[in-house]
């Protein structure tokens, strides 16, 4: 197998496991989402501390404030998407929180002077027609706006904001240590409130917050390792896996309806979001 079918069989698992991750939040409604996000850093905190100590890869920080920017700001994006999954549903929390390359190409363009086409406006602009769908729809009309969705919008934007600052990162920084800064900032600030609120977790809901963290963690290794191999516009096409594959099992495992208002925002945003994404 060539270096690129590598990069792409990987990128696919990144995006089951991400799948996997979310789905297991989803299965354990009653953990808050501090815990399981508190987990999810904990855990790849200790396997690149781990590979690290095994000299198996190098931990090197040279842009000390940009990467507590990224930890900061991607630590609350993915306490948000975690929260979104019980708040708005699996398919419909992944979506919005997976569209992220909508508020990427804009922060971009506002931060990093990076030129953005006409053509790309216009697929940005149908992402927000599919944001106002997908968060006001009601049944078979539009109805009042969702406070819950806009949180999860909110968490979008977020990602885009960090994935602008990982661009900025990589000029100095390894994939490994822009992540372990994140699994650091992030555990820092999810470790008290996640101590606040008492959970009887059981050992059922123990394995499944080490399996959220097992699996989060695996899926940003071989997103990061895929990334050697692909173009990132390929990757981001194939990293929309997720939200389709939870769509699906939100539907069949969960009994999530959508209705035809809602679905129809959805399906803008991901025809965006890949059109963003094929372009250059």
């Amino acid at each position: 197998m060539n270096t690129h079918a590598l990069g792409m069989c990987s990128m696919l698992g990144a995006a089951l496991c991400f799948s996997a991750t979310s789905t297991l939040i989803r299965l354990a409604p009653t953990i808050d989402p501090f815990k399981t996000t508190l987990f999810r850093f904990a855990i790849g905190m200790a396997l690149l501390g781990t590979a690290a100590m095994c000299r198996r890869i190098r931990l090197e920080f040279a842009s000390s404030s940009l990467l507590f920017s990224r930890g900061f700001i991607g630590g609350l994006a993915v306490f948000i998407f975690f929260w979104s999954i019980n708040a708005i549903g699996l398919g419909k929390g992944t979506l919005l929180s997976y569209s992220y390359p909508v508020f990427a190409a804009v922060w971009g363009a506002v931060l990093l002077g990076e030129r953005v086409s006409f053509r790309a406006w216009v697929l940005i602009a149908l992402a927000f027609c599919g944001f106002v769908l997908t968060s006001v729809g009601r049944g078979d009309a539009l109805g009042g706006l969702g406070l819950n969705e806009c949180i999860a919008l909110a968490g979008s934007m977020l990602s885009g904001l960090a994935v602008v600052i990982v661009r900025k990162l990589r000029a100095t920084e390894s994939s490994y240590s822009i992540f372990f800064s994140q699994c650091v900032i992030g555990f820092w600030l999810t470790i008290i409130p996640a101590n606040l609120t008492p959970v009887a977790i059981g050992i059922d809901g123990g394995f499944i917050l080490l399996a959220i963290g097992i699996t989060a963690a695996i899926g940003q290794l071989l997103m990061t390792y895929s990334y050697k191999a692909l173009p990132v516009s390929q990757g981001s096409i194939i990293v929309l896996v997720t939200p389709v594959t939870n769509i699906l099992i939100g539907m069949t495992v969960f009994g999530e309806s959508i209705a035809p208002v809602t679905g129809l925002g959805m399906l803008l945003i991901l025809v965006a979001c890949t059109l963003i994404g094929l372009q250059k």
